[in-house]
């Protein structure tokens, strides 16, 4: 059993799906801090113009330090909808995928929601059905594990049968790889390299959102998976 475990990302990119293409179970750590400036209420995608810029949800940071990603909401008394669906809209409207996707997307964004990690799992849900990914997903809140760090982690892996653990490659700076050992756990670390594809405007490391409008059916080979 290959176990492999990441934060609940909005709009994520390519990495993230080819790292649960290479699982048999994925989990998604939503129980954990949120970061500001992080990914988990933003991602990158590229203007009509050729320019990078983000795509936000802006959130309710007061009390951030002390609150786990799935209790962070959405801070509705912007209206950022409208400013958000604008964005993606003008980037890519153009593009020969839009028709496919975008009612559903219109869906996604428009939706009233409160929490972030709801429109966070909507989205990857449509990037799974667009990939054709059928990796079984956990929310660690779900699971009984405890502890933090590497611990938290191993703990996650026991509870879900793992025989192996993909780690992200930054894992070997921070985990405590004797805490894998004692626990039969194989460690491996996901290497993975944006691909090149025919896009208006190329830029590395975009949302998938960018892949598939520029790919349709042909980003899951694109990516990997």
């Amino acid at each position: 059993m290959i176990v492999t475990i990441h934060q609940p990302e909005h709009l994520p990119w390519s990495g993230f799906f080819h790292k649960m293409a290479l699982a048999d179970h994925y989990v998604l750590l939503d129980n954990v801090q949120f970061k500001t400036s992080n990914w988990q209420n933003r991602n990158r995608i590229v203007t009509r113009e050729g320019q990078e810029c983000f795509v936000t949800i802006p959130v309710i940071t007061k009390g951030h330090t002390s609150t786990v990603i799935r209790d962070i909401r959405i801070n509705n008394t912007e209206k950022w909808q409208k400013k958000y669906w604008g964005r993606i809209q003008g980037a890519y409207c153009k593009h020969l995928y839009w028709n496919e996707y975008s009612e559903e997307l219109a869906h996604i964004i428009h939706a009233p929601y409160v929490f972030l990690i709801d429109i966070n799992l909507a989205m990857i849900d449509f990037f799974r059905k667009a990939l054709s990914l059928n990796t079984p997903l956990t929310m660690a809140s779900d699971l009984h594990a405890t502890g933090k760090s590497t611990e938290l982690l191993v703990n996650i892996c026991k509870e879900c049968g793992a025989s192996e653990y993909i780690s992200g490659p930054d894992g070997k700076n921070y985990m405590n790889m004797q805490l894998w050992s004692d626990a039969a756990i194989n460690v491996s670390f996901h290497t993975f390299s944006p691909p090149r594809y025919e896009a208006r405007h190329y830029i590395q490391g975009l949302s998938t959102l960018d892949i598939l409008m520029n790919l349709g059916p042909q980003a899951a080979r694109t990516i990997g998976i």
